[in-house]
């Protein structure tokens, strides 16, 4: 509610940055591309908002389409600056890889990157899936990790939204890594409510929500560690065409994705979630929250 209420009042301001007169004329414009989804709009605002702010000069194209389809603009030269996931960007440019702890699915996704593509530092903001239950069947069942599951997924019936039960990739590193297939598997509505809905009525033994949704785990629901790292890093990371930042820029965007949480992520989502703000107004609330 709080973030609502400051939101609201930024809105007005965030009009007038179509007035600033860049500081750096000369420089070429950044056009930063973002996929049709709340998250990479707001956090591409962050990072373009910011670098308007300091003088440049930025061209967003948000909701510009898939994921896929924005980092291919970026491959392609006709952007030069998107954001995308670390764990995506490998399995999209190598699909043998094999890491899976952030640093290392970091590193291999620099190495996997097309020619004349690269990345800033991720952000420790993550959007990945994790694994839930309630906090009765925690305690009643010994489950407190996703080891805990081994050899006893296929008395569970799994629940998620429609996309994350289609991921065969992830329930392939699931069932390989923790002797976990489970017995059935329900789609449920995209909102993370339904799934935890489902568990309280004990119409599902485990759901599948991502870290960045917007609505935090409730008091009565638990999330079981992946304790073997099977769930790939899926951190947020800029990425953009080698040479399209200078050095000023790159730091100024290098200091945003170290301050950049998952629990930001999901505050500013909320905004979109209730329809209270915009994706424009949320990203300068948080660079106005932060000092940019």
């Amino acid at each position: 509610m709080a973030l609502a209420g400051v939101v609201a009042m930024a809105l007005s301001g965030c009009q007038a940055q179509s007035s600033i007169v860049p500081a750096h004329r000369d420089d070429p414009v950044a056009v930063i591309e973002t996929a049709s989804f709340g998250e990479a709009e707001i956090v591409g605002h962050i990072y373009g908002n910011a670098l308007v702010r300091s003088g440049s000069r930025v061209t967003a194209r948000p909701q510009s389409g898939t994921q896929a389809e924005v980092v291919e603009s970026v491959v392609a030269g006709d952007a030069t600056f998107t954001v995308g996931f670390t764990g995506e960007l490998l399995g999209a440019f190598d699909p043998g890889a094999t890491a899976t702890e952030g640093d290392e699915v970091y590193a291999a996704m620099m190495a996997a990157l097309p020619e004349g593509v690269t990345a800033a530092d991720p952000a420790p903001a993550e959007d990945a899936p994790v694994y839930v239950v309630t906090r009765n069947t925690s305690e009643t069942r010994g489950l407190r990790t996703m080891s805990d599951l081994a050899g006893r997924c296929g008395d569970l019936t799994l629940g998620a939204r429609q996309e994350a039960l289609a991921d065969g990739d992830l329930a392939a590193a699931v069932g390989e890594t923790y002797d976990c297939g489970f017995g059935r598997r329900i789609p449920l509505g995209p909102n993370p409510r339904a799934v935890f809905d489902a568990l309280r009525a004990g119409e599902i033994g485990v759901g599948l929500v991502q870290s960045a949704d917007p609505v935090g785990l409730p008091e009565d629901i638990v999330t079981l560690d992946d304790d073997e790292n099977a769930v790939r890093a899926q951190n947020l990371v800029p990425v953009f065409r080698k040479g399209s930042l200078s050095e000023d820029q790159l730091s100024l965007i290098n200091r945003i994705s170290g301050e950049l949480t998952t629990d930001d992520v999901r505050e500013l989502l909320l905004g979109v979630e209730f329809g209270t703000s915009t994706p424009v107004a949320l990203a300068n609330y948080w660079l106005d929250s932060h000092g940019y």
